[in-house]
């Protein structure tokens, strides 16, 4: 079975019972926690995924990390993925389940890429538009590119708007490169 079959799976069955539960927002908090905390801390992720490391000693870190934060389905859940050894998938489970959660309460995800992080106001005004455009609810989230001149581009699922002065340059490059502006003989 391939990774993002097992991934979809568990993280499908792990969101059917929070439902049942009626505590989805709250594992919902812990899946967005755990992938922020395997994304951002490598050492976390190695200690998780080793092979070598003990089941029981992974879930002694795992207590020792999130202790009471998380809901009990959540724990319970950690403790049946390194029981099974699929501990290497938690951070793609994570992400489908955050992606099922997400369709469940028609939020949208908006990544905003800037040079310098936006403002509330702009995130507001974004978020704002994107709402009333897929009518539903947003999540904005904001990346900044140091390799940006200016501008900002927008991602709303499998779509984007470039308006970087980059793209922007780009676009005025290959139009002198045609050479279009000069005069035909």
């Amino acid at each position: 079975m391939n990774i993002s079959k097992i991934s979809v799976r568990y993280a499908k069955a792990v969101f059917l019972l929070a439902k049942e539960k009626n505590v989805l927002d709250h594992v919902y908090a812990d899946f967005v926690l755990l992938r922020e905390t395997i994304s951002s801390t490598p050492e976390f992720k190695e200690v998780i995924c080793s092979p070598v490391i003990s089941p029981k000693d992974k879930l002694r870190v795992l207590t020792n990390v999130y202790g009471k934060i998380i809901h009990d389905i959540t724990s319970k859940f950690l403790d049946l993925v390194i029981e099974k050894n699929r501990e290497i998938y938690l951070l793609d489970i994570a992400r489908n389940f955050e992606v099922l959660y997400r369709k469940e309460n028609n939020i949208k995800q908006v990544i905003v890429t800037t040079h310098q992080s936006i403002s509330n106001k702009v995130s507001e005004t974004v978020s704002g538009i994107i709402a009333k455009t897929y009518n539903s609810k947003v999540e904005v989230k904001n990346m900044t590119d140091d390799e940006m001149i200016g501008g900002i581009i927008i991602r709303v699922d499998n779509q984007q708007l470039d308006l970087s002065v980059k793209t922007q340059l780009n676009e005025i490059k290959k139009n002198l490169q045609k050479k279009s502006y000069q005069k035909q003989i």
